[in-house]
């Protein structure tokens, strides 16, 4: 079915729309039965849901995003819904017993991962072309409605149940930088040949990974709530009443679209070039009056500066400090709203001398009390991983808190003594320090088998939740090869990486951001 819409058109293929979302519907139904609604912890064992999935909430105000704008907490709550809006409460199990005590096991744990990569995997497949050397993209179909960028709508308006990702389909390339994926290669070939794959995730999971956002992204997710989003109101609005009056695409344009699908029109891409440029604008209106009230020391008297200067100056130079950082999700306790973060893409060194061995086996607290001074069972440990990982060695700054102490070990060997999964299902293990210089030096392991992870975020009592509302972050699930993947000298980084793996508005928000830089070749 198709329709026109004045400059663009939309096609719509339900058929497609009714497999994904009845596949999608079924698997869920049966974590439902499994699990409970009043199961809080799934999520804190890596699970995709929060814990609102299943208790009462009443935080109807949840800014959280998905791919669709709809959260996961809203779907989930329907798939319990009859088609009339009546919840179904008949036991699955035609017995006495409340099935909202059973529990998800590690096995359907496990499960819920991997079909969340095959509906990723079916999202490439049914809704996407491939990049091509120009980086627009062609379509294996031979159906027109394909060779419009991110126009192809997958819907299905019977289907009340749908999960968002499975009602709109946005294009995600399995591939965008094959420099990184020959880089992986040499790596580590276990998780070059398990594959890469990302996704918009409404909740931060343990297992996936918080990707911080550039400052006109959170300013403009956030603009309701900000003093200097009034004014980003503003401009929009202004914008929007001259545009009005303009088409999207001049008459000549749609003429070369037609003719040459390589030149096919992103609305995403336009609706996001929009905002983002009004949002710079602003940015850099912003921070030029701050910098003319410097004087000649360069100093700012802060009692000059208003409520909205005051603001913008405090978001500037907080979005610095942690600027595109990619955290993995290591703990999240939903009763306390505690949560562990290790950021990824910061490494301190790739190989290893004296000192910083010390710091990484006994921490920087424990040197400078022992005044650098060892026992003979640390010496010898301190040799031994030495030998190891001298010549190749991942050491990361993981965060601005426990930087004192001794590193973390990160890793996917499963079988490796002393370690322990960050979450059933998620494959990636912390710990199992002795044992993996064990292997390294009878070469059952390579030394970039291992990350070493000195300091992380520490989030308490709902901080991370505030931060996500705050649009700060954005929560992606993805595979464990890019939780797990080296940063070592990647020719795209691991933030862009991420991003344009997940697709839509978060592709393009990536590529905005590419052409700030002038030392990456995209």
């Amino acid at each position: 079915m198709r329709f026109a819409v004045p400059y663009l058109t939309f096609y719509i293929a339900t058929t497609t729309a009714t497999a994904t979302a009845s596949a999608f519907q079924s698997f869920a139904s049966k974590i439902q039965r499994q699990r409970g609604r009043r199961r809080h912890n799934y999520l804190g064992q890596g699970g995709g849901f929060s814990s609102s999935c299943f208790v009462d909430n009443n935080d109807n105000n949840r800014r959280s995003r998905t791919a669709s704008g709809h959260s996961y907490n809203q779907w989930y709550m329907n798939i319990g819904q009859s088609g009339d809006g009546k919840e179904d409460v008949e036991d699955d199990d035609n017995d006495d017993t409340d099935d909202d005590d059973d529990y998800m096991d590690d096995v359907n744990l496990e499960d819920w991962r991997n079909f969340r990569k095959r509906l990723v995997e079916s999202s490439d497949s049914t809704g996407s072309g491939s990049p091509n050397s120009s980086g627009s993209s062609t379509s294996s179909s031979s159906s027109s409605a394909t060779t419009h960028e991110d126009l192809l709508i997958l819907d299905n308006p019977e289907d009340k149940a749908s999960p968002p990702d499975a009602t709109k389909t946005t294009k995600r390339f399995k591939s965008v930088s094959k420099a990184n994926e020959e880089l992986l290669k040499t790596q580590s070939e276990v998780l070059h040949a398990e594959g890469l794959w990302a996704h918009e995730s409404s909740v931060a999971e343990v297992g996936g990974l918080l990707l911080r956002m550039p400052l006109e992204v959170e300013i403009y997710r956030n603009k309701d709530q900000l003093t200097v989003g009034k004014e980003l109101n503003v401009r929009l609005e202004i914008d929007g009443m001259e545009s009005n009056s303009k088409p999207l695409l001049s008459s000549s344009s749609t003429g070369a679209l037609d003719k040459n699908p390589d030149l096919s029109f992103s609305l995403t891409a336009a609706q996001t070039l929009l905002w983002y440029k009004k949002t710079q604008s602003l940015i850099d209106d912003e921070m030029s009056e701050i910098v003319g009230l410097a004087d000649e020391r360069g100093q700012i008297n802060s009692l000059q500066l208003g409520s909205k200067a005051t603001e913008m100056l405090g978001l500037y130079l907080d979005n610095r400090q942690s600027w595109q950082e990619v955290c993995l999700v290591a703990e999240r306790n939903v009763w306390n709203g505690d949560a562990l973060t290790y950021v990824l893409n910061r490494p301190m060194a790739f190989r290893l001398n004296e000192n910083l061995a010390r710091l990484v086996l006994f921490g920087a607290f424990k040197n400078a009390m022992n005044d650098g001074k060892v026992s003979v069972s640390q010496m010898n440990l301190l040799t031994k991983f030495l030998r190891a990982f001298e010549q190749s060695c991942g050491v990361y700054i993981g965060g601005p808190d426990g930087m004192d102490d001794k590193a973390v070990l990160l890793h996917g060997i499963s079988d490796l003594e002393g370690a322990e999964e960050i979450a059933p299902g998620t494959r990636i293990y912390r710990g199992g320090l002795d044992a993996a210089i064990a292997g390294v030096l009878q070469g059952k392991y390579k030394p970039l088998d291992f990350r070493f992870v000195v300091g992380c975020h520490k989030y308490k009592s709902g901080e991370l939740e505030r931060e996500l509302q705050n649009c700060k972050h954005q929560p992606v699930a993805c595979s464990r090869a890019l939780a797990l993947k080296q940063c070592i000298q990647l020719p795209k980084p691991l933030w862009h990486e991420v991003m344009e793996l997940c697709g839509g508005e978060l592709r393009e928000i990536s590529r905005l951001e590419l052409l700030k830089r002038d030392d990456i070749q995209d």
